[in-house]
């Protein structure tokens, strides 16, 4: 069948009548798929996951980050290109590989296998660490996303007279001065002190740190309201009491 590329966005890689060619890939799955890629590339893949990529138990697709000071774009381009040219003759190289933004795509077999159907790898091109730092996602035991995190380090942020960017870092509110790309520093300016990235890691350890202060109400008050968009609510004390796989529990029954 005859494929079409969309320039942007959501499913890269889609046949004539619009339906995504691409599907889900499994936890278990995503590191064998990213070795088959790496033998491609020659660049590794499996140490620079973004987002929810082999956290949660299925991807919508591999989101992996590449330094962007040590690969230029363009040749990984057409390192792909030319494999998909060389494999499949036969085919448009734009049903097989495309670029966007800051990505180059490619319609991957799962574990090297097209019997097993087909999932979009996204390579990010930028600085890996950071990237990593803000991407991060989420597992199964929330229902919290990496988006949720990021609007709770921007509501913090806020109400402390500062601006949270994932490209920038943390900005000063008034003068959008770069205060601090580091992530030790930035959990401490946040949180309080004593604060690491680690405690920057999710929702619920934000809230764990958070709870208690006496501006709590006010650092968090537009992520409560970010969150009741998607019909969440701040872990709190149901999430302290009782843990957060307990408390998800609790939230998801509440939600049937």
């Amino acid at each position: 069948m005859k494929l079409r590329i969309l320039s942007e966005g959501g499913n890269i890689f889609k046949d004539e009548d619009g339906t995504p060619v691409t599907q889900r890939i499994n936890q278990a799955d995503v590191d064998p798929t990213l070795a088959w890629v790496e033998a491609i590339t020659g660049i590794p893949h499996k140490d620079f996951k973004l987002g929810s990529t082999g956290i949660r138990s299925t991807s919508g697709d591999m989101d992996i980050a590449v330094n962007q000071n040590e690969v230029d774009k363009a040749d990984l381009y057409n390192t792909l290109a030319a494999w998909a040219q060389k494999n499949h003759p036969e085919d448009n190289v734009r049903q097989w590989v495309a670029k966007s933004g800051i990505s180059v795509h490619l319609k991957t077999p799962i574990n090297g296998d097209p019997n097993q159907g087909y999932v979009q790898t996204d390579l990010m091109f930028g600085d890996p660490e950071w990237m990593k730092f803000t991407m991060k996602g989420a597992g199964d035991d929330t229902p919290f996303k990496g988006m949720h995190r990021a609007i709770l380090m921007a509501s913090v942020a806020k109400a402390l007279g500062m601006k949270w960017s994932p490209k920038d870092g943390l900005i000063n509110r008034e003068t959008n001065e770069v205060l601090s790309r580091d992530p030790d520093q930035i959990a401490e300016m946040l949180l309080g002190k004593g604060a690491s990235r680690g405690d920057l890691d999710s929702v619920e350890s934000m809230i764990a740190k958070l709870k208690g202060r006496p501006d709590y109400q006010a650092v968090t008050a537009d992520a409560r309201e970010a969150f009741a968009r998607d019909k969440l609510t701040l872990p709190e004390s149901v999430y302290t009491q009782v843990g957060t796989t307990e408390w998800f529990r609790q939230l998801s029954e509440k939600l049937k």
